[in-house]
């Protein structure tokens, strides 16, 4: 993982909300995950692949087991990634965009928040450079 800037590759397009696989995409996330539950993709974004995607908030994800961020820029974060991170209060994320097995490489977030469980939250602190 890194917090390294990111150039994207590919313009905006209409994204099939269902598929597994996303290059050079840029969209919200929060769009990508109304549409792929209206198309009948289930309540949260699962098993799919990002490589060289724009992904914008204002969003929260909530990152579950899986979850694999690979050459990712976080965005800007001031120097310090905790400015994105949310600590859940409870046993539930409600209201954030749940994630499961999916893998993020050379993705660039923007405006976009990570909450997940305590173990995830120290790791991305702890790798991800402060830029």
């Amino acid at each position: 993982m890194t917090d390294q800037p990111f150039s994207p590759t590919a313009p905006s397009r209409t994204l099939d909300p269902l598929a597994r696989e996303f290059t050079g995409a840029s969209f919200c996330l929060f769009d990508l995950y109304r549409a792929s539950v209206q198309a009948g993709g289930g309540v949260m974004i699962e098993g799919r692949s990002f490589t060289d995607c724009v992904i914008e908030g204002p969003a929260l994800m909530l990152v579950l087991d899986g979850v694999h961020f690979e050459s990712t820029h976080f965005g800007p974060t001031s120097g310090d990634l905790r400015n994105m991170l949310f600590q859940p209060m409870g046993s539930m994320g409600i209201g954030a965009i749940p994630v499961h097995n999916c893998t993020f490489t050379r993705c660039q977030f923007q405006t976009l928040g990570i909450t997940g469980n305590e173990t995830l939250l120290k790791m991305l602190i702890e790798q991800v450079p402060v830029g």
